[in-house]
């Protein structure tokens, strides 16, 4: 077993030198004068400062003052430097707010990264007032869950500058935080804030924890090595970076006793004022969801059909049955498959209501925070999407996208096609948070159907990417958006290809059937077909090329989801201590599961035969 410890230190020596190379990245703030006197603590919020700049703001986190000097710096080097989201970070911050810092700001990607999400030290930030007003920020000292929450929502709102880099940064400042003030104060209310999961951030620390002892027993000698490397972690991050922690060595020497009690103080730490209205926010969802649950989830569904909704043939046969792999609400959901053209649909399907009650909290409300990271973790997939417009030499004057959410899509598109205006639709409000972040140019919300004869020949390519699947009629779908588009405009598609070898390998676990918000899994020769038989020309199309590699590392994740859900999810019942001990294994599980779940999708995705996980198909509509 001495691979283990092996493994294990060469892990740590990796990640170390990945967040070294983070905080090495990060300028240093030029101040003159006295060094570890420019951010104060004193429970007073200094906005007379001689010199003020007028155009900035500043936000500060609770009892701190920023001093006329540091906030003169910081205002002119944000100025000079056309920054509107300018976040300080003191040099001696605590290890594990820096730690915290190093995982979740890469500078590169914060400057250059059109989705990349807000993020810093959480102390103070300076901010351009016209940005404040836009978010309806008003400058002022913030708990740390607030804090975390505003953070992440500006960098959302800062423009692009030239070159493709935004108007969003960070750097270390010639400042200390008093010793009075605990190393791990608010750090629980602060990443919750951020959107950055508090239980799997220590879970994952208990992971790497748990594998050093582990070392220990199974080969004490190499183990020994091992934890010495554990403790010699911090050394390696921030000798030489500007980060210097003020508790460095005592975190580096003492780490094998400290780290248990830091995640005792992080979880253990009395609950905030943003806190606690999230908790009454949570009170109120119990209360939503106990009354909608009330009667069953029978309600939610309309009758059974035995005909295919695509073609029409009675030869429907059951595919699969599964429950919501993704919030864990009640209910459980079968797909039918069509013998005669193989389309795949949810019978009995969800109604109105059902479809409401499912998709609440997925993208919004409890769930807005982490839906952002997801999203936000797609750049790739959505700069691919507008790569396969601009490989087939369209040059759009302007581009709808029909459920664009919060506008992901059109925002990352924007880099590759600056020329092209932007615009989306969809039924939720999200649509107006992207305007509002200037994302889209103009916002439409509500159904397809609805807004065809307003928007009818005023856009030359109309794309529904992951959309068609989740609509109770995609064949209305295309008749809208094909009569919308002018002789000569362009349609392009996005499914999940119900073909895909990982989908009958992995059954309900893969993200493909996404039961119960798919209600349609469209094979790409019916979607062709479709398109033809409309008057539409198929210009290109994507299998391989649109796969995305995470077939393996998804299913991990909804494995884990079944195996232990959240217990404060707010539409279950009170959990029992054996679903707290599940949902805490899956929390340390999930780190090293997916982590190699992911590498396996990356090198086996080359081998695995027949076509990937998703398709594009980009549809031109001829003249006359």
């Amino acid at each position: 077993m001495i691979w283990l410890p092996l493994v294990v230190a060469a892990g740590l020596l990796a990640n170390a030198l990945r967040l070294r190379r983070r905080l090495g990245a990060l300028p240093r703030l030029p101040v003159s004068g006295r060094r570890g006197r420019s951010l104060r603590w004193d429970g007073s919020y200094d906005t007379d400062t001689p010199g003020h700049d007028e155009s900035y703001g500043l936000l500060l986190a609770e009892g701190a003052v920023v001093s006329g000097q540091l906030r003169r710096a910081a205002c002119a080097y944000a100025r000079h430097h056309g920054i509107q989201v300018f976040d300080l970070i003191p040099r001696d911050l605590p290890v594990e707010r820096a730690l915290d810092l190093a995982r979740g700001a890469d500078r590169h990607a914060y400057r250059t990264d059109p989705l990349a999400l807000g993020h810093g030290a959480g102390y103070a930030t300076v901010v351009d007032e016209d940005l404040l007003q836009r978010t309806g920020t008003r400058p002022r000292a913030l708990d740390p869950g607030e804090y975390g929450a505003v953070t992440l929502r500006l960098r959302q709102y800062a423009r692009a500058q030239e070159g493709d880099v935004f108007a969003a940064d960070l750097a270390v400042v010639p400042s200390r935080v008093p010793r009075r003030v605990p190393s791990c104060a608010g750090r629980r209310a602060w990443l919750r804030g951020l959107g950055v999961s508090v239980r799997w951030t220590v879970g994952a620390s208990m992971t790497s924890y748990a594998l050093v002892l582990a070392s220990l027993v199974v080969a004490p000698r190499w183990g020994a090595v091992t934890a010495a490397v554990y403790c010699a972690v911090p050394y390696l991050v921030f000798t030489g970076v500007p980060v210097s922690p003020r508790d460095l060595h005592r975190m580096a020497l003492l780490r094998l006793v400290l780290t248990p009690w830091n995640w005792w103080r992080t979880l253990a730490e009395a609950p905030c004022p943003w806190e606690r209205r999230r908790e009454q926010t949570l009170a109120d969802a119990h209360e939503w969801y106990g009354t909608a649950l009330a009667d069953g989830v029978e309600r939610f569904f309309h009758p059974r059909r035995d005909d295919c909704p695509w073609c029409g043939a009675r030869a429907v046969q059951p595919h699969m049955t599964t429950d919501d792999v993704i919030q864990a609400k009640p209910g459980r959901f079968t797909l039918d498959r069509c013998r005669e053209c193989g389309h795949i649909f949810q019978n009995p399907r969800l109604n109105t209501v059902g479809l409401e009650f499912y998709r609440r909290d997925v993208y919004d409300g409890l769930a807005a925070e982490s839906a952002e990271h997801a999203l936000a973790a797609q750049r790739r997939v959505h700069t691919a999407r507008a790569d396969m417009a601009v490989a087939a030499h369209l040059a759009p004057r302007a581009w709808l996208d029909v459920g664009t959410g919060h506008g992901h899509f059109c925002r990352a598109a924007r880099a590759v096609l600056p020329d092209t205006e932007f615009d989306g639709l969809d039924t939720g409000d999200g649509v107006q948070e992207a305007a509002a972040r200037g994302w889209l140019r103009r916002p439409h919300r509500g159904a397809l159907t609805d807004l065809v004869d307003e928007l009818a020949g005023r856009y030359d390519v109309i794309s529904m990417h992951r959309h068609l699947e989740q609509v109770p009629d995609p064949a209305t779908e295309l008749d809208v958006a094909i009569k919308m588009l002018p002789p000569g405009g362009h349609l392009l598609v996005e499914l999940p290809d119900p073909e895909c070898p990982a989908g009958r390998l992995l059954r309900r676990f893969w993200a493909g059937w996404l039961q119960p918000r798919h209600l349609h899994l469209i094979p790409i020769g019916n979607l062709e077909r479709a398109l033809t038989a409309r008057g539409m020309r198929i210009v290109a199309r994507q299998r391989r090329r649109a796969h995305q590699r995470h077939d393996l590392a998804s299913a991990a994740l909804i494995a884990l989801q079944a195996f232990g859900p959240p217990p404060g999810r707010p539409w279950a019942r009170r959990a029992r201590a054996s679903a707290r001990v599940r949902y805490a294994i899956a929390v340390a599980g999930a780190r090293p599961l997916g982590a190699t779940a992911a590498l396996l999708d990356r090198l086996l995705a080359p081998f695995v035969p027949g076509p990937g996980n998703t398709y594009r198909v980009l549809a031109r509509k001829d003249e006359g």
